[in-house]
Formats: structure tokens, C-alpha cells, sequence
């Protein structure tokens, strides 16, 4: 055998000791692991013979005594579930009541006139119920006419409500009075066609006829009166 096997069986020998070792290292300290949780689990589970087993003299001992508690997880988090169960049942109800009477905030704001009846913003004649000479053409007007450009175009209700009237008038032309029921009424008039009948109930921006110049007109336009409790109101204070 020359030196270089000698070497080799030299390393050879020296990497198997080294790899037995570590075997046995990891072993030894699995079993040791393994015989504290066995002592550990044997003693929780009978800790009055534990107690049994020391000396007499171990009475002064200062050491205490290890106490063992049940401690139910189901049974723990069951008792949250149970609880937040409870608080989100009392959130919803809260919820609920502020939902409800925001519901009815809106539809008693749906009630009130509000908005342009065209999509059209040319004022041609104002409200002038005393016949100011200072305001528009200065003659007698209890309403606004609103021009649409010679354009026919849809009408909408400025507010829910039930339809009272929906026919034609020598001096109105075809038009429509909504009742809005709640000392508020709503008057379109010189509509070229009418969409709705007496009686029918309608929701804020149904439609309700189209833009026309029948009756006493000069131009396609909308004429619009508001009503409350009977006095004639200026629609530009509810227009927003």
C-alpha cells in the first residue's frame, strides 16, 4: 500500500466515525426529548401520585406544585362567535332604523318641486304675478316659460305625486296638473302631447308630455306653475 491509499483509507475512515457520530448525537437527543415529554405527560396526568412519591422531608419544599387546567378552544371561541354575533345583530337593527328613516327623508324630499321640468335653462318669461313693468314683458304671469329653441322635448315631473288633470285647455293648451300631496301642485302647460292620464301616480323625472305651443303660444315652450296650499310660488326658488 502506498502513502496516497494510506491517506484514503485514512479519510474514508475518519468521514465514517465523523457520520456514525452525528447519527448517534441525533438520536441520543430524540430519545432524551422523547423521555422528558413522556415524564412531562405522565406526571400531568397523575400529579397526586407524583406528590405521593416524595420524601417526607420534601413537605418544606419551596418548590409549586405544577396545576394542570382544561382549557376548551371550541368552547372559547364559540363564546366570541356568540358575542359578535350578537353585537352585529344590534348594528344591523341600528343600521336599519337610520336606513329607514333616511327613506323617508327622500321620499318626502321627492314630494317637494325640485329642478328644471326641460332640459333647457332659457327663461323667456319670468314669474311676475303682480304685473311688475320691470319684469319681463311686464304683463301678469303666474308661472315660467321655459323655451326649448323651437325643439320638442320631454317633460318631467319635478316631483312625485298623482296626476289631477291631463287635458286640453283653450288658454293652457294640452297640459297637466300634478298633485303632490302635500299642499304642493304642479301645472305644465302648452304641451304639443300628453303621456299621462288623470290618476295616475308618477315618481319625480317621469316623463309626462312633451314641449308644444298649443293654447294661447307664441313658441314651443314649457309653461310651469307651482303651487302651495293654494298661493302661487316663484319656480325659480325651486329650481336648485
Amino acid at each position: 500500500m502506498n502513502k496516497h491509499q494510506h491517506i484514503s483509507q485514512e479519510q474514508k475512515k475518519h468521514s465514517l466515525i465523523s457520520h456514525i457520530s452525528q447519527k448517534a448525537l441525533r438520536f441520543t437527543t430524540a430519545f432524551c426529548a422523547a423521555a422528558m415529554l413522556a415524564c412531562g405527560v405522565a406526571y400531568a396526568a397523575a400529579p397526586a401520585a407524583s406528590e405521593a412519591a416524595l420524601p417526607a422531608d420534601a413537605a418544606g419544599s419551596t418548590f409549586t406544585n405544577v396545576v394542570v387546567t382544561a382549557y376548551d378552544k371550541n368552547g372559547f371561541h364559540s363564546d366570541d362567535l356568540i358575542r359578535i354575533d350578537a353585537l352585529v345583530h344590534k348594528t344591523d337593527i341600528s343600521f336599519a332604523v337610520i336606513s329607514n328613516k333616511i327613506n323617508a327623508a327622500l321620499e318626502k324630499q321627492n314630494h317637494i318641486p325640485g329642478g328644471w321640468p326641460v332640459e333647457s335653462r332659457i327663461v323667456s318669461t319670468e314669474f311676475n304675478p303682480t304685473a311688475d313693468p320691470c319684469i319681463s314683458d311686464g304683463r301678469k304671469h303666474y308661472g315660467m316659460d321655459i323655451s326649448t329653441k323651437s325643439q320638442i322635448i320631454p317633460i318631467y315631473a319635478t316631483a312625485s305625486g298623482t296626476v289631477t288633470t291631463a287635458t286640453f285647455h283653450p288658454e293652457f293648451g294640452y297640459y297637466v296638473v300634478i298633485d303632490h300631496e302635500n299642499g304642493f301642485t304642479t301645472l305644465y302647460a302648452h304641451c304639443n302631447e300628453l303621456t299621462v292620464n288623470a290618476g295616475d301616480t308618477i315618481e319625480k323625472g317621469d316623463i309626462i308630455a312633451t314641449t308644444g305651443s298649443t293654447g294661447w303660444s307664441t313658441g314651443i315652450h314649457c309653461h310651469y306653475e307651482i303651487q302651495l296650499n293654494g298661493v302661487y310660488q316663484n319656480p325659480r326658488d325651486y329650481l336648485g
